[in-house]
């Protein structure tokens, strides 16, 4: 079994009105293509309160990043459906996001009055359609849970800027005593606006690996907005991966004490816990995961793989069924499943649940793996022989699969 993380993912943009210049070949012409995509985000200021320059330069720049990403999601969705993948929106902006190779951003300005500059943001990016068809390929779920993140920074987005422009409504009617507390208030926008922009390198370095990167525009994030969830999570997160697995926790908690309703964070302190063998306050971060977000696959599945690391077979299956009524297609869990199976004997049932997950991904070696075991237990050692050989088949490394099959060949 393995436990999964739910994983952030690079996300949007957000600004104001976009155009987008576009025109290449067709997406399907071929899978292992290179895309080019040029898009214009543009941002006015000098109409209201006082503004930073630089930030302004920053918010065309999102918003052009933003309208480059539609576009690329053209392809991701081109993609998907020749695959038969059947992406949600949000699934499919986010694929966009974690694809998109910004090469140009160059800002420009224009006065269009006494006080009124517009910025404007020519974006050139390349989309790799190689890389949409490794991210189309990838677990289901984790594809899943990086859309959820996505949107919540995408709220993040959006909340700052529906303030800046209700506090650019209040500056037009406000008093000179009023404009200067709205100036305060502008500058406190800006803050949380670069600081969600630094979130948004922190989990583009995450995804690339570079925890250590992360870790500082993370901290760069929470330094402007140190009463936002998000960086400490995802802090958690390249903690976690780095094996620093007691920093990880410290990070989770800060998330969970500014926002205890953070099942994310939640889940993913459960997984740092069971890695060190505190499977009590696993299971209890597992729990508060469901309280608060009962319809998450994720936290179900790693409920099920706890439960399965202290030998309650029986309560590993239990979760990891609701694990698959949410998700039917979630491939690891069917596999862990008839691994459990396979625990308590129940060979037929463990074969039934690593057929399924054979199914939805046949270059999954862990489930050939797993029924060449079932299949060993009953007798059947032909059968098991050609499951341990397809299991090695997909990955010759896989040391399980090598003892299995020597021990049924020895057998016959």
């Amino acid at each position: 079994m393995k436990i999964i993380q739910q994983i952030p993912f690079a996300v949007l943009g957000a600004g104001a009105a976009f155009t987008v210049l576009w025109g290449v070949a067709d997406p399907m012409a071929a899978h292992a293509e290179v895309q080019v995509v040029e898009a214009d985000g543009y941002y006015i200021m000098g109409d209201g309160p006082e503004e930073s320059q630089a930030v302004a330069k920053e918010r065309a720049r999102a918003d052009a990043r933003r309208a480059a990403i539609e576009q690329a999601g053209l392809w991701v969705e081109s993609l998907s459906e020749a695959e038969m993948s059947r992406l949600t929106g949000d699934e499919i902006r986010t694929i966009s996001a974690n694809v998109l190779e910004v090469q140009e951003a160059e800002v420009t300005s224009e006065v269009l009055g006494s006080t009124t500059i517009q910025y404007h943001c020519h974006v050139k990016a390349r989309v790799d359609t190689f890389d949409i068809m490794q991210q189309l390929h990838q677990e289901r779920r984790q594809l899943e849970d990086a859309a959820r993140q996505n949107r919540e920074m995408e709220e993040q987005f959006a909340r700052v800027h529906a303030e800046l422009a209700e506090l650019k409504a209040r500056y037009k009617i406000a008093t000179e005593a009023e404009k200067q507390e709205i100036n305060r208030e502008v500058r406190r926008n800006e803050d949380e606006f670069t600081a969600v922009q630094w979130n948004v390198k922190g989990r583009e370095l995450n995804d690339k690996k570079d925890y250590h990167g992360a870790i500082e525009c993370l901290q760069k994030a929470i330094e402007l907005a140190p009463k936002c969830a998000l960086p400490w999570s995802d802090m958690g997160y390249a903690y976690n991966d780095l094996g620093d697995y007691d920093k990880a926790i410290e990070c989770y908690q800060k998330a969970v004490e500014l926002d205890p309703k953070d099942a994310t964070s939640w889940n993913n302190m459960g997984i740092s816990y069971n890695t060190l063998g505190n499977h009590d306050k696993a299971l209890e971060c597992c729990q508060k995961a469901i309280e608060f977000a009962p319809k998450i696959a994720a936290s179900w599945y790693n409920m099920g793989y706890v439960y399965d690391d202290l030998g309650n077979y029986d309560k590993a299956i239990e979760c990891l069924q609701k694990a698959v009524e949410l998700d039917p297609k979630d491939v690891a869990a069917w596999n862990d499943m008839g691994f459990s199976y396979n625990k308590l004997g129940n060979y037929d049932k463990a074969i039934e649940c690593l057929q399924k997950a054979i199914e939805l991904d046949q270059k999954y070696a862990n489930p050939w793996k797993h029924m060449g075991t079932a299949y060993y237990q009953m007798g059947n050692c032909d059968k098991a022989v050609e499951c341990f050989r397809k299991a090695l088949q997909l990955d010759p490394d896989y040391e399980g699969a090598k003892e299995g099959l020597a021990l049924a060949q020895a057998k016959l």
